[in-house]
């Protein structure tokens, strides 16, 4: 069974990064703000402070459904 992905409450000091667990094959992101969680099958992108999708972000977004791999 896959374990539910942590949601927190923003703060607006969003930074989404990679934290280097796969979830069911899928890379998890976690914001520094809040601790909350993402993987590219959820149906919304994250985005940072500034309003700008990160690249490692955008990245796992573009593949995803595609077998997604670590450092592709």
């Amino acid at each position: 069974m896959r374990r539910p992905l942590e949601i927190a409450g923003c703060r607006s000091e969003c930074g989404w990064r990679d934290t280097g667990e796969l979830l069911d094959g899928e890379p998890v992101f976690a914001c520094t703000g809040c601790g909350s969680e993402w993987v590219p099958s959820e149906p919304w992108t994250p985005v940072d402070y500034t309003g700008v999708v990160p690249e490692p972000v955008a990245e796992a977004r573009r593949t995803r459904g595609t077998g997604w791999q670590r450092g592709q």
